[in-house]
């Protein structure tokens, strides 16, 4: 018993649209992505879209700050965070501005995960540090973090 998706008729699109934006913010090629299999249109679709833009009820800037604030709090990197933002249709641009600015200090999430995993003592042996780099850099942390973490 799977969930049918229902058609969407072109006077719908904009409330349809409205309703995904209202749980939560989205990009621009989320919501193509998304509607396209159910609208008759994709003019209309795109057209609507872009009303919204327009109107700044949907921001591709909204959604990537948003996205980068989550993201980074579950304990994930910025080059983790920059290539999903990059797979939702963000531009290099707002993402070097947005992942990259001064607001996020990731030099603390680094720590914080670290800490998180890793039980630190004296004893802190040569493979438990690759073992922790590797965890890191899975995370989505640069090499410059991880090594300025571990001096």
């Amino acid at each position: 018993m799977g969930f049918k998706k229902t058609f969407i008729t072109e006077d719908k699109i904009r409330f349809k649209i409205l309703d995904l934006l209202s749980r939560r913010e989205h990009s621009f090629k989320e919501l193509i992505n998304k509607l396209k299999d159910r609208v008759d249109s994709e003019e209309k679709l795109f057209e609507e879209l872009t009303k919204l833009k327009e109107e700044n009820l949907q921001s591709d800037e909204r959604f990537a700050e948003s996205y980068t604030r989550s993201r980074s709090v579950k304990g994930f990197g910025p080059e983790k965070i920059s290539y999903e933002l990059k797979s939702r249709g963000i531009s290099e641009n707002l993402i070097s501005k947005i992942v990259y600015s001064d607001e996020i200090n990731w030099m603390e999430i680094i720590k914080k995960e670290f800490r998180k995993k890793f039980i630190v003592d004296n004893d802190f042996a040569e493979e438990d540090i690759s073992r922790a780099k590797k965890f890191l850099l899975q995370r989505g942390f640069e090499f410059d973090q991880i090594n300025q973490l571990f001096k």
